[in-house]
């Protein structure tokens, strides 16, 4: 991967923190491999686990398939992708999708 790619990966991920931190939800990017040498998130977000691709043709499955080997049962895997000027999407699987939704309808919200 060139330079330029790993500078758009980069700054994708930063867009990622920063909109979810507009949200007030707490989240950090991380080292592609940290010390104790565990697989972590490009972002990490309690309780998501997002694997961030950007580019022309982004590998939506690959990274959620990237996301489903490292993330642990704690958090939820994502994968956050944006294809070249157009909007973000989120994938994840459909029964943490409807688990997400669940939590929020017994909240009370809209």
């Amino acid at each position: 991967m060139g330079k330029m790619q790993r500078t758009k990966g980069a700054k994708w991920e930063r867009r990622i923190v920063n909109d979810l931190q507009e949200h007030h939800i707490g989240a950090r990017r991380t080292a592609p491999l940290q010390t104790d040498g565990h697989p972590y998130p490009d972002v990490l977000a309690t309780p998501l686990w997002i694997e961030a691709k950007v580019g022309k043709q982004p590998p939506i499955i690959r990274g959620l398939e990237q996301a489903l080997a490292t993330c642990p049962s704690t958090h939820i895997a994502c994968c956050v992708a944006k294809k070249d000027r157009q909007a973000p999407t989120i994938t994840m699987l459909w029964d943490d999708f409807l688990e997400l939704l669940q939590e929020w309808r017994e909240r009370g919200e809209r």
